[in-house]
């Protein structure tokens, strides 16, 4: 199971930050989710460096695949936002202390 492994259309956000952790991060967000916009001004306060996808801004078919995808390839419906660190550890929904408990 790796993130290498999913297609992921639309245009990927590569956010870049100052903390020099080693860990890959990308997120699967949804633009108007004020859980996913918490999870985005989290890692930036923290100087995170990481890539996400507003999966709602994809045309529906796209979209219902994707979530399809990730459900399929990491066995859980995904809760948004969806944190995935080096491309296979990963958490479903805002657990910012479960996240840095993932990045460290």
């Amino acid at each position: 199971m790796s993130l290498d492994s999913l297609k992921i259309p639309g245009n990927v956000v590569v956010v870049d930050g100052s903390n020099p952790q080693t860990a890959n991060i990308f997120v699967f967000a949804l633009s108007t989710c004020m859980w996913c916009k918490l999870g985005k001004k989290w890692l930036n306060e923290r100087g995170y460096g990481y890539s996400y996808l507003d999966i709602d801004k994809l045309p529906v078919n796209e979209k219902n695949e994707l979530k399809k995808d990730i459900e399929d390839l990491f066995g859980v419906k995904p809760r948004f936002p969806f944190f995935v660190v080096n491309k296979s550890d990963f958490i479903s929904g805002y657990e910012p202390d479960a996240w840095k408990e993932k990045i460290s």
